[in-house]
This record gives C-alpha cells, structure tokens and sequence, in this order.
C-alpha cells in the first residue's frame, strides 16, 4: 500500500519552512519507530510544490503514521502555508532498485 501526497503552498516564502518541516518530520518518525513505514519527500522545480511518498504494508502502520506525534507536529506546523489541503493518490510499486 502507498500513497502519492503532492503538497501546495500559497507562497514561495514558505518553501523553505516547508523543507525544514518536511526533514523534521522524517527524523521524527525515524525516531518513533513505526515499524514498516517508508516516507520519503520531494521537492519539485516548482518552489510551490512538493511530493511526498507514503508506503505501508497495511491500514494498521497507516494509521499509526496518520495519528503519530510527528506527523501532528507537522500538519500544525505547516498546515496553514498550504494553499489546499494535500492532495493524495492510491499508487501500487511495480518495480524499485529498493527491494
């Protein structure tokens, strides 16, 4: 199971707050330990846009990402540099040099 987020300021201003939010978010969850989550964030030429990829084995390690201490910290951090909530698609992996 993953997810394709795509992340949407209202500024260019923001894209910075937005990059050190992002890291803070990863070390966060790397130091929770949700065993089997990936996250792993983008960002794009666009200084407005952003890309995020979730991936986990099952809705049990989702929902332990959606209702970690980090991810909250995050969404109140940043959630108002938004210029629309962000937008998510279901994707499946067909092949990765990860595995």
């Amino acid at each position: 199971m993953s997810l394709l987020v795509r992340y949407t300021l209202k500024s260019s201003d923001s894209h910075k707050a937005q990059t050190v939010a992002m890291n803070a978010l990863v070390e966060g969850l790397k130091f929770e330990g949700i065993a089997g989550l990936q996250y792993s964030c983008f960002s794009t030429e666009d200084p407005l846009h952003f890309v995020g990829i979730l991936e986990f084995p099952d809705d049990t390690v989702k929902q332990a990402f959606l209702d970690s201490a980090s991810f909250a910290e995050y969404k109140e951090t940043v959630g108002p540099t938004f210029a629309n909530p962000p937008q998510t698609s279901d994707i499946t992996a067909i092949a990765s040099t990860r595995d």
